[in-house]
Protein backbone atom coordinates (compact mmCIF):
# COMPACT_ATOMS: atom_id res chain seq x y z
CA UNK A 1 0.00 0.00 0.00
CA UNK A 2 1.52 3.50 -1.08
CA UNK A 3 2.06 6.05 1.78
CA UNK A 4 -0.07 8.88 1.66
CA UNK A 5 0.94 12.06 -0.15
CA UNK A 6 2.08 14.79 2.13
CA UNK A 7 0.55 18.10 2.02
CA UNK A 8 1.54 20.79 0.23
CA UNK A 9 2.09 23.91 2.77
CA UNK A 10 4.27 26.07 0.97
CA UNK A 11 5.92 26.60 -2.44
CA UNK A 12 8.59 29.72 -2.68
CA UNK A 13 9.41 30.99 -5.90
CA UNK A 14 13.08 32.08 -6.58
CA UNK A 15 14.94 32.90 -9.17
CA UNK A 16 16.12 29.45 -10.84
CA UNK A 17 13.90 27.62 -8.87
CA UNK A 18 11.05 26.49 -5.82
CA UNK A 19 10.93 25.41 -2.58
CA UNK A 20 8.34 23.11 -1.40
CA UNK A 21 7.08 22.52 2.44
CA UNK A 22 5.03 20.03 3.16
CA UNK A 23 3.29 19.37 6.60
CA UNK A 24 4.96 16.74 7.52
CA UNK A 25 8.34 19.26 7.94
CA UNK A 26 10.18 18.11 4.42
CA UNK A 27 11.55 20.96 2.44
CA UNK A 28 12.29 20.62 -1.62
CA UNK A 29 14.17 22.08 -4.09
CA UNK A 30 12.91 21.56 -7.79
CA UNK A 31 14.73 23.62 -10.47
CA UNK A 32 12.21 25.38 -13.37
CA UNK A 33 14.51 23.40 -15.83
CA UNK A 34 13.37 19.85 -13.92
CA UNK A 35 9.80 21.00 -13.61
CA UNK A 36 9.81 22.15 -17.37
CA UNK A 37 10.92 19.16 -18.54
CA UNK A 38 8.66 17.02 -16.68
CA UNK A 39 5.28 19.21 -18.21
CA UNK A 40 2.47 16.75 -18.37
CA UNK A 41 0.66 18.58 -21.11
CA UNK A 42 0.11 16.82 -24.91
CA UNK A 43 2.86 18.46 -26.71
CA UNK A 44 5.66 18.16 -23.92
CA UNK A 45 4.83 14.45 -22.68
CA UNK A 46 5.38 12.42 -25.60
CA UNK A 47 8.83 14.10 -26.09
CA UNK A 48 9.88 11.80 -22.81
CA UNK A 49 9.20 9.06 -24.42
CA UNK A 50 12.46 8.61 -26.46
CA UNK A 51 15.71 9.28 -25.56
CA UNK A 52 16.95 11.43 -28.34
CA UNK A 53 13.57 13.23 -27.94
CA UNK A 54 13.67 14.02 -24.38
CA UNK A 55 17.19 15.34 -25.21
CA UNK A 56 16.54 17.61 -27.27
CA UNK A 57 13.65 18.99 -24.95
CA UNK A 58 15.74 19.81 -22.44
CA UNK A 59 18.38 21.48 -24.44
CA UNK A 60 15.13 23.84 -25.56
CA UNK A 61 14.37 24.27 -21.95
CA UNK A 62 17.69 25.20 -20.92
CA UNK A 63 17.78 27.61 -23.50
CA UNK A 64 14.90 29.49 -22.07
CA UNK A 65 15.88 32.50 -20.44
CA UNK A 66 15.82 31.83 -16.51
CA UNK A 67 11.99 33.43 -15.40
CA UNK A 68 10.17 33.40 -12.12
CA UNK A 69 6.57 31.34 -13.35
CA UNK A 70 3.37 32.80 -11.99
CA UNK A 71 1.42 29.90 -10.04
CA UNK A 72 -2.47 29.20 -9.52
CA UNK A 73 -4.32 26.41 -8.22
CA UNK A 74 -6.66 24.18 -10.22
CA UNK A 75 -9.38 23.06 -8.23
CA UNK A 76 -8.00 21.21 -4.88
CA UNK A 77 -5.55 18.48 -6.41
CA UNK A 78 -3.12 20.35 -8.94
CA UNK A 79 -1.01 23.21 -9.89
CA UNK A 80 -0.41 25.04 -13.18
CA UNK A 81 2.38 27.37 -13.82
CA UNK A 82 2.21 30.16 -16.37
CA UNK A 83 5.43 30.94 -18.13
CA UNK A 84 6.52 33.53 -20.34
CA UNK A 85 8.52 31.79 -23.09
CA UNK A 86 7.99 28.05 -23.37
CA UNK A 87 4.87 25.89 -22.26
CA UNK A 88 2.42 26.96 -19.61
CA UNK A 89 0.00 24.25 -20.80
CA UNK A 90 0.61 21.68 -18.29
CA UNK A 91 -1.14 21.00 -15.05
CA UNK A 92 0.86 19.25 -12.24
CA UNK A 93 -1.34 16.67 -9.63
CA UNK A 94 0.81 17.15 -6.51
CA UNK A 95 1.15 13.51 -6.73
CA UNK A 96 4.08 14.76 -9.52
CA UNK A 97 5.13 18.03 -7.55
CA UNK A 98 6.04 15.47 -5.16
CA UNK A 99 7.83 12.77 -7.33
CA UNK A 100 9.99 16.06 -8.85
CA UNK A 101 10.42 17.10 -5.20
CA UNK A 102 11.46 13.27 -4.36
CA UNK A 103 13.52 13.04 -7.52
CA UNK A 104 10.87 10.33 -8.97
CA UNK A 105 10.37 9.67 -12.36
CA UNK A 106 6.78 11.67 -12.48
CA UNK A 107 5.71 9.52 -15.45
CA UNK A 108 6.48 6.12 -13.27
CA UNK A 109 7.78 4.93 -15.98
CA UNK A 110 4.95 5.17 -18.43
CA UNK A 111 5.20 6.35 -21.65
CA UNK A 112 2.85 9.24 -22.92
CA UNK A 113 -0.54 7.62 -24.23
CA UNK A 114 -3.16 10.11 -25.67
CA UNK A 115 -5.92 10.29 -24.78
CA UNK A 116 -7.57 8.93 -20.98
CA UNK A 117 -9.45 6.20 -22.46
Amino acid sequence: MAEPLPTLKKLERRTQDMVLTYDDGNTYTVTYDDLRHACPCAKCAPMRNEDDTSRTLRRQIEALPAEKPTVRTVGKYAISFEWLQGCSSGIYRFERLHDLALRRDPDRGKPYVHGAW
